[in-house]
């Protein structure tokens, strides 16, 4: 009679999965500018990484300040007479109807160059980092991380699992593009209006 004999398999141990500190540690393919905000909808000539990289790091700058202006253009047309009553100090927004004034008028300069010098040495810093890998101001790694100012004090991204990080990276810049529209259609408002966009709502 014939018997069946079990005979012992090698076990091979799985390698471990591979894990990340910060969203800033990790450089692989869930993290990379050219995955983030990808829908597929670009031209051939632009799916190249060493194309898309770089457009890819612009429109997050982009979309960062748009978030920040979309927030900003509302809130100080609506908060910024009521605390000029308060303190009984001048009140820019009556020179235009309510409306936040131009960054031509001579009371926005020093707060526009205090931007403008905020932002070229943070820009500078980058270019900087850049340099020391042998890159020109205007090329980046095809596996940089879009965005990334090694900058996290609340450690919002720390120990998050890949997929997670990559979630966080689409919601930002899907955010971004919603808010570069919505600061579109605000100075639309207010140029074909003239009013207040606080006005529309």
């Amino acid at each position: 009679m014939l018997s069946l004999v079990t005979l012992p398999t090698a076990v091979v141990p799985r390698a471990p999965p591979p894990t990340m500190s910060s969203l800033f540690d990790g450089r692989g393919f869930f993290v990379r500018a050219v995955a983030v905000g990808n829908s597929g909808l670009a031209l051939p000539e632009f799916r190249q990484p060493e194309t898309i990289t770089p457009l890819r790091h612009a429109e997050l700058k982009h979309a960062r300040l748009a978030m920040l202006a979309a927030v900003a253009l509302p809130a100080q047309e609506y908060l910024h007479p009521r605390i000029c009553s308060l303190f009984n100090c001048r009140d820019l927004t009556e020179l235009s109807n309510g409306m936040s004034p131009s960054v031509f008028h001579p009371d926005v300069a020093p707060a526009l160059a205090l931007a403008l010098v905020a932002f070229s040495a943070t820009e500078l810093l980058d270019i900087s980092s850049r340099s020391t890998s042998g890159l020109r101001f205007n090329e980046w790694s095809p596996d940089s991380v879009a965005g990334d100012l090694g900058f996290d004090p609340l450690n919002i991204a720390r120990n998050l699992p890949a997929t997670e990080k990559f979630e966080l990276q689409e919601a930002e810049m899907l955010n971004g593009r919603v808010a570069m529209l919505a600061l579109a259609f605000f100075a639309a408002w207010e140029v074909t209006t003239g009013t207040p966009v606080i006005s529309a709502f």
